[in-house]
Formats: C-alpha cells, sequence, structure tokens
C-alpha cells in the first residue's frame, strides 16, 4: 500500500481529493501549510507528494518552490492553475517529477500517480540492490583456496585492525588488500599503496609524511605525504620487509599514536588510517636475526591473510588465462586451443598469476590466427625457438599415453576439474575416467 502527501490550502479539495485517493487504495495524509508538510513528510515518510505551490502563509509561488528540493527525494507532483505553466516548469527545474493543472482531471490524476508510483517502486527495488550487492573484488578463482581467502576477507574486511598479507611475488596480495578495503567500513575513502621496497630509503620518510619547503636540497615547495592521502581510508604498505630500520621506527610511531610530523616541521599531525602490510618475506626470522624490528613486527600483524601461490590452486589456471586473453585481444578476439589450457595447467609458476599473465598476453602477441596454441604459450615463456618443436615420443604406446594425457588434462581445464562433465565430453564413464588418471598418474593436485 502506498502512503501519499497531499497538501493543499483549500479545505473542501483536500477533504475530496484525499477520499478519491484512498479509494484508489493509497493511504493518504494531508497538510494545509508548508511547516505542516514538513513535518508530515518527517513523520510518515510518504512514496508521493502531491504539493500545491501556493502555501500560506506566504500564499505565494516561491513558497511552494521552496518545499520541492525538500521532498524530491520522492516523486513530487504539482499542482498548479491553468495560466502557472511557467511556474509549474521551473517547479520542475527545482526537482518535480510532473505538474497538474487544477482543476485535476480524476483519470489524469490516476495516470499521474500510477506513473509516480511506479518510478518510485523502481528506485526502491534499484536501492535494495545496490545494497546487497556483493562487490566485484577482483579476485579471481574457484578453488578451494580462493574461496577459503574470500570468506577470510569477507569476515575481517569491516574489523579496524591491521592486517598483513603475506604470500610469494605475484600471488596477489595487492589485489586482496584493495579486497579487504572494499569489504570494510572505508570503502569510500582512499586506498593509497606505497612501494616500501620501491622508494630510496632517504625519500621514503618524505614520501609518507610530507614534508615543508626548504627542508631538504630539492624541496621547493611544502608537499603533502600519502598518510595524509590515505586519511579517512586505507594505507597499503607493500613490502614491507624491504622497509629501512630507521623508517621503521618513524613509522612505528605513527602506527601506536596516529601522530606524524612532517620532514622539517615541528607541528604533530594526525591520520586516521587502517593499515594494511604485505611481503613475500618471512618477518618472523628477520626479526630473530635483527633486521627487522619486533615491535614494528607485531604492530603490523594484527591478523593475518596468507595468498596460495597458483601452483596450490591449478584448477584456476584456466580462469585466469582466459581472463587474461580477453584483455589482451580485446581488438581481435581470441582463443585458447585445449592443448594450450592443458599446458598452462602442467606448468610450475614460480612467478605465480603475474607470470601466467605475462605468459598469456606475451603468447596471445605471437599466435596467428584466431587461436592461442601450446607452442605460441611456451616460446613467450622461454624465448626458445626450440620450445616450438616438441619432441615426439619414441614408442606407439608412449605416443597414445601422451594423446590421452593431454585430452584428458585439457577437457578438465576446461570443465573447471569436473569429473563427471569430462568424463561425458570424452566419452567415458565417470569410472573410466578415474582408472584411465589413475594409469596415467594424474590426480587432483596434478591439475
Amino acid at each position: 500500500m502506498s502512503k501519499i502527501l497531499l497538501v493543499d490550502d483549500e479545505p473542501a479539495f483536500l477533504r475530496l481529493a484525499a477520499a478519491w485517493l484512498e479509494k484508489q487504495g493509497h493511504t493518504v495524509a494531508t497538510a494545509a501549510d508548508g511547516a505542516q508538510a514538513r513535518d508530515l513528510f518527517q513523520q510518515e515518510r510518504p512514496d508521493l507528494v502531491l504539493l500545491d505551490l501556493v502555501m500560506p502563509p506566504e500564499r505565494t509561488p516561491e513558497a511552494g518552490l521552496a518545499l520541492v528540493p525538500i521532498f524530491a527525494t520522492v516523486p513530487v507532483v504539482v499542482l498548479t492553475a491553468h495560466a502557472e505553466h511557467e511556474l509549474a516548469l521551473r517547479a520542475v527545474a527545482a526537482g518535480a517529477w510532473d505538474f497538474l493543472a487544477k482543476p485535476v482531471e480524476p483519470d489524469l490524476l490516476r495516470f499521474v500517480v500510477s506513473r509516480a508510483l511506479a518510478k518510485r517502486a523502481l528506485e526502491q527495488k534499484v536501492a535494495t540492490l545496490r545494497a546487497t550487492r556483493v562487490p566485484d573484488d577482483g579476485i579471481i578463482g574457484a578453488s578451494p583456496a580462493i574461496q577459503r581467502l574470500k570468506d577470510m576477507i569477507r569476515r575481517i574486511g569491516p574489523a579496524e585492525v591491521p592486517v598483513m598479507v603475506l604470500g610469494p611475488s605475484g600471488s596477489g596480495k595487492e589485489l586482496v588488500a584493495r579486497a579487504l578495503h572494499t569489504a570494510g567500513p572505508r570503502h569510500a575513502g582512499p586506498f593509497v599503496a606505497v612501494h616500501c621496497g620501491a622508494i630510496p630509503a632517504e625519500l621514503l620518510e618524505s614520501e609518507l609524511f610530507g614534508h615543508l619547503k626548504g627542508s631538504f636540497t630539492g624541496a621547493h615547495q611544502d608537499r603533502q605525504g600519502l598518510v595524509a592521502a590515505a586519511h579517512g581510508g586505507t594505507l597499503f604498505l607493500d613490502e614491507v620487509g624491504e622497509m629501512p630500520p630507521a623508517m621503521q621506527v618513524k613509522l612505528l610511531r605513527f602506527l601506536q599514536e596516529g601522530t606524524y610530523t612532517p620532514v622539517g616541521g615541528r607541528q604533530v599531525l594526525t591520520a586516521n588510517v587502517r593499515v594494511v602490510s604485505a611481503t613475500h618475506r618471512d618477518l618472523e626470522t628477520m626479526v630473530a636475526q635483527g633486521a627487522f624490528r619486533e615491535d614494528f613486527y607485531y604492530r603490523l600483524k594484527g591478523l593475518i591473510l596468507r595468498t596460495p601461490a597458483l601452483a596450490e590452486r591449478r584448477e584456476d589456471v584456466a580462469l585466469l588465462a582466459t581472463r587474461f586473453l580477453v584483455d589482451a585481444s580485446r581488438h581481435c578476439p581470441l582463443r585458447l586451443t585445449p592443448d594450450a589450457l592443458a599446458w598452462l595447467a602442467a606448468q610450475d609458476w614460480p612467478g605465480n598469476v603475474r607470470e601466467l599473465r605475462a605468459v598469456v598476453t606475451s603468447g596471445a602477441a605471437l599466435a596467428e590466427g584466431n587461436a592461442v596454441t601450446p607452442a605460441d604459450l611456451a616460446f613467450a615463456r622461454s624465448g626458445d625457438p626450440a620450445a616450438l618443436a616438441p619432441i615426439p615420443p619414441a614408442t606407439l604406446a608412449e605416443a597414445v599415453a601422451e594423446l590421452e594425457h593431454r585430452m584428458i588434462t585439457a577437457t578438465l581445464a576446461a570443465t573447471g576439474n569436473n569429473h563427471s562433465a569430462a568424463a561425458r565430453k570424452l566419452g567415458l564413464s565417470r569410472v573410466g575416467l578415474l582408472k584411465m588418471m589413475t594409469r596415467l598418474g594424474l590426480r587432483r593436485s596434478n591439475l
């Protein structure tokens, strides 16, 4: 049932129009002046406002026009005299959805009210969908390892504690940090990334905390630091294991107190940030060796997330490679052959997702026609022309086994490691497929 707020200074019109609207199945609240209308709008939260522009006590059009922006969070239909067409247009410019001339024709009123309420219902549905929509975290994968990681991001994201993301290089630690930011209460704030190993030690303090003009050679003007830029959001310290010990001490004070001093300055400033750090190094070993401050480590540590190596989630290789190929071939769509998918799934990928992306992108550049082959990928990875000419098997039995291995691996990769679906594609029973996989030495962990 829809709620309508009817605002008019004519008692007879209020009474008749309200009775007519109620017969149409609506709940109606009536107001005779602007002050009463504002109060009822807050109390009743109507779905639609029908507003006469000439409001007491001023009884001028400006009084009604001033109410339009206040009510414009819902559809507002203004009521005007026939000679007030220009006034109605001004009301629409101020945020009104439509206008009706008095005396109001019942059929036209029914039509306009119906359309306005339909618009309101659609807006509410869109708002609900936006509120419940799961944000795209950019993390591609359906493997158990990735599903566990996504679940931990969902649980940890809303917390305000520091998070340390550990994992090998190229496994997507910054992507995880961004997903934590998106899943938390600071998602509307800035996400500022600092690569601690890419900035020279003598400049890192200035980059983080800013500096004043003249504080060192080349400081020609005051400059805000990245800590200030991240205020209200997330500060991501990438490869924090590369941070010099002297800078660890200075950053520790900020982590403890939320205060810092720009280079060359004396005024103590504050910034409210959530700190997420990442490293591929073993910080506990570095602490034991005296290469990383223990107090700094425990201040950063908070909760720990680990990004899995690509070798731990081989079932995601086909998904990732397909996505990377789409990105690399937007102007000339390509596909990966089944053999290419099998080749990708069989590699170790010490460079993880970063290496996989580079190989797929380069392989796409080498492709002839519309398909990327294993030869394209192998040459893109090694640069060795010999990779384009694989060594043939020595015997017929070896050749058959190699073909079976290649077809099964490619089909499993194409079906997301679904044994039943792969068996159907290969014309086998599920039991027959499993027996053949055992004979060929293929296990789930090999895919």
